[in-house]
């Protein structure tokens, strides 16, 4: 994925929000929506940003079972990305869901 030069200035956070979604929604199967719910500037060397975004995406079990639905049944699936201060990805894994204790 090829991401636009920022010569002039630093990417903003809006920029890294863009890159995030268009990331996720390219590099995962049957995505409905991206929502990017935290995006940090972290100002460090490996990773200067890391976001937390929600993957909407069809239910596997119903699309494996070949069932007809009237609307899609959707998951969501919690991502967090890593991005260089190019906005290049430099990584993202599933985020855990939190248990209540």
């Amino acid at each position: 994925m090829t991401t636009p030069e920022f010569t002039d200035r630093r990417p903003t956070l809006v920029d890294a929000q863009r890159t995030v979604r268009d990331f996720l929604k390219e590099s995962l199967p049957d995505v409905h929506r991206v929502d990017v719910t935290k995006v940090v500037w972290l100002g460090s060397a490996a990773a200067a940003w890391e976001a937390l975004a929600v993957v909407w995406q069809p239910n596997s079990v119903i699309q494996s079972l070949g069932l007809c639905t009237e609307r899609p049944v959707l998951d969501q699936h919690a991502y967090v990305v890593r991005l260089d201060e190019r906005l290049n990805v430099i990584g993202y894994e599933t985020q855990e869901a939190e248990s209540a204790s």
